[in-house]
């Protein structure tokens, strides 16, 4: 990506992958959503070696171009399908957390957006222990 690149992280005990932006990332191009999300897709393989795992996604630094929103909620859907349980975000910017809202619902997926990392870990931590359910993202009116 040309500014930049959201650091990973793997948490074997608890089967998650932790993903921030510690300098400012823009998604801008087609190419540069694919490659953040390929990036992703290669580490949880390397990882987590193949285990579908949560996700927890600081939003802080990063913007993602509204013009391509449509090609990074295909990438976001591809990207679930291959390796998430489930991910929860926390953090980012007024835009990007409604920018995430309206790509969940293109592609029917809650977009679990949650103010701190504490509250966002809990959450993940209450899912696999079975205390709440992922709620379904509204569905978009034809």
């Amino acid at each position: 990506m040309a500014k930049g690149e959201a650091t990973l992280s793997y948490d074997r005990a608890e089967n998650i992958v932790h993903m921030s932006f510690p300098t400012p990332v823009e998604l801008s191009t087609r190419l540069e959503i694919a490659e953040h999300f390929d990036r992703v897709i290669a580490f949880w393989r390397v990882h987590a070696r193949g285990q579908k795992s949560y996700f927890v996604v600081n939003f802080d630094n990063v913007q993602i171009n509204v013009d391509e929103l449509d090609f990074y909620a295909e990438q976001t859907r591809r990207a679930h399908e291959v390796c998430a349980l489930t991910s929860v975000r926390y953090g980012g910017s007024a835009t990007q957390r409604t920018l995430t809202r309206l790509a969940g619902i293109k592609i029917h997926r809650p977009s679990n957006l949650y103010g701190t990392r504490a509250e966002a870990l809990a959450v993940v931590r209450a899912l696999k222990k079975g205390e709440i359910l992922e709620r379904p993202a509204l569905r978009a009116r034809p």
